[in-house]
């Protein structure tokens, strides 16, 4: 796992936990493997999350790393129990290989964050 920046923690909103919308996410389809994906793309995330639930229906390969906590914004704290590297995300036909952490994610399978939003380039919306 890469190493995170001393004092640091790696954010998720609430709302992408009981997948309630916020003014800046966006929610879509996406493809993993054979299966459809319920995503949430939101601009105030640190990192990218997948469910527990995805992750064991796709046999997704757990890379060996520490485990980490997780702040929520309500203040709670989630660890995250897993690393999966290079997995193949399909978003509206643009293919990407993301670096998804394991979260319990209720009502949704993956939450895009800051961690893909760069991957974009210059990214404006209005």
């Amino acid at each position: 796992m890469e190493a995170q920046e001393p004092g640091i923690e790696p954010e998720i909103t609430l709302h992408a936990l009981t997948s309630w919308s916020a003014p800046r996410a966006m929610r879509m389809i996406a493809k993993i493997g054979h299966l459809e994906a319920v995503v949430l793309i939101d601009s105030g995330l640190t990192h990218n999350f997948i469910s527990e639930c995805l992750a064991s229906m796709l046999r997704l390969l757990v890379v060996s790393a520490e485990r980490f906590i997780v702040r929520v914004a309500n203040g709670e704290k989630l660890t995250c129990q897993g690393c999966f590297n290079k997995v193949l995300v399909d978003l509206q036909g643009t293919k990407f290989y993301l670096k998804l952490f394991s979260l319990p994610l209720s009502g949704l399978d993956l939450v895009l964050g800051i961690q893909w939003l760069e991957m974009l380039g210059s990214v404006v919306c209005n």
